[in-house]
């Protein structure tokens, strides 16, 4: 009998316990609600993505001990698919997205915070008008003083009327329209202030995921990664060097990438890492950018060549950028019962205000970089042409930059210094040698 006693008080602490914790919230409650239910969105892509490799946002480490950083931004495309700049908006929206990974990161590694929180309560039952005897009682009856706080109350009275929007200038109907007499407020005002700011190098856009509805702008979410190879590549990138870090040496870049494929190249923006034939690492950085008027081959020709200095840009920030981040918000919940044409009334008022700032600036001189080839691509999606340029940054181009340059002061030396030789005789039609 005890045992069943037992088990008996063991199994209604379990129930109770279980309708305790459904009726918590019974806003929430399915029974009565439908329950809640997750949004899909781009994010949710991102997700299953890092499941499926094994990764999750912030500091992962490899088998072997190496650490790498994964971070997510999103960016807002600014015009529909049908606007004649819609690839140079989803360039600007992947900037935005990339650069708020790439702030994510930083903020990870020191933030100042400031945060001011208060809350304001009022209360006013006083009747409207106070009885002259009443306020000689509390002041006696001194003239003097008496018409000083006569007119201390008129003063306070005129500045609480001016804060609600009331001019003495104003009709008399819409004086009374304005006034009201408020019997209780509440107010909560929360002011967070965070800053940040730090160099990197070495960021690369490891996945894009760009989605819209049917007539909607439309999205860009990029998983930036972080790792000290990448970083090593940054800072060859940086100094110009030919020392870059190897690899397991794969086919020629322009094998590996899917050049041939117009909806692949549509969808890659920034910076990839590859390795090539000769086991060096090597990055390639997409540009993207719509001509300002279609089917002018002038217009696109230009369009093409925005979209290799935004190719070219990609390189300079992958290999050194300094990120300045600010970010101030303020919320306030505001409530109050008062008095209007004689009726009792309430409103209540819930903002927020937003101003967030992320500047990045990068500066170095660039070589070694060399376009692969510019694309322009028609989709059905968009009435608009994209030409997307394709430029890699390798230690051969520098190598080759450093040659010809060699080549360049040592020609240039030569003719300065043999006059006396022949040359050979050309005329203003020759073409140039293939030979070079």
């Amino acid at each position: 009998m005890k045992f069943i006693k037992f088990y008996l008080t063991i199994f209604l602490c379990c129930l109770l316990s279980a309708n305790s914790y459904a009726e918590e919230n019974p806003d929430l409650n399915p029974a009565s609600s439908g329950g809640s239910s997750f949004v899909q969105s781009p994010r949710s892509d991102v997700d299953k993505f890092l499941k499926s490799k094994g990764m999750k946002r912030g500091r992962n480490v490899k088998k072997d001990g190496t650490p790498f950083f994964v971070f997510v931004g999103d960016g807002e495309i600014s015009v529909n698919r049908d606007n004649k700049m819609i690839h140079d908006a989803r360039s600007n929206a992947f900037n935005e997205a990339f650069i708020e990974a790439k702030t994510n990161y930083v903020e990870s590694l020191g933030l100042e915070i400031t945060r001011e929180l208060s809350s304001k309560t009022y209360e006013n039952l006083m009747p409207d008008t106070m009885a002259e005897d009443a306020i000689q009682t509390a002041v006696g009856t001194d003239a003097g003083s008496f018409d000083k706080l006569k007119k201390l109350i008129s003063v306070k009275l005129d500045s609480a009327l001016k804060e609600e929007g009331y001019n003495p200038e104003m009709a008399d109907a819409e004086k009374e329209a304005i006034k009201k007499k408020v019997l209780r407020s509440r107010e909560i005002t929360n002011l967070f202030t965070a800053s940040a700011q730090s160099m990197i190098s070495g960021f690369q856009s490891y996945k894009i995921f760009e989605g819209a509805n049917t007539n909607e702008r439309g999205s860009i979410t990029v998983v930036a990664l972080w790792s000290p190879k990448l970083n090593q590549l940054a800072k060859a990138i940086q100094g110009g060097s030919t020392n870059v870090p190897k690899g397991t040496p794969k086919k020629p870049i322009e094998e590996q990438l899917k050049l041939d494929n117009p909806d692949v190249l549509l969808a890659s923006f920034g910076t990839n890492m590859y390795v090539n034939e000769n086991g060096n690492l090597v990055l390639v950085s997409y540009g993207h950018a719509s001509p300002s008027i279609e089917n002018d081959p002038g217009a696109l020709s230009t369009a093409c060549d925005t979209a290799e200095d935004v190719a070219i840009e990609n390189i300079v920030s992958y290999a050194n950028e300094q990120i300045m981040y600010e970010n101030m918000r303020k919320n306030v919940d505001k409530a109050e019962t008062f008095m209007k044409d004689g009726m009792q009334a309430y409103e209540s008022t819930v903002g927020r205000e937003i101003n967030n700032l992320i500047t990045s600036k990068s500066s170095m001189r660039l070589k070694g970089q060399s376009l692969i080839g510019a694309y322009p691509i028609k989709n059905p999606l968009y009435k608009s042409t994209d030409c997307v340029a394709v430029v890699q940054w390798s230690a051969e181009g520098v190598a080759a930059a450093n040659q010809s340059q060699s080549e360049m002061n040592n020609t240039s030396s030569s003719s300065s210094g043999s006059s006396n030789q022949a040359g050979q005789e050309t005329t203003s039609s020759q073409t140039p040698s293939d030979d070079f």
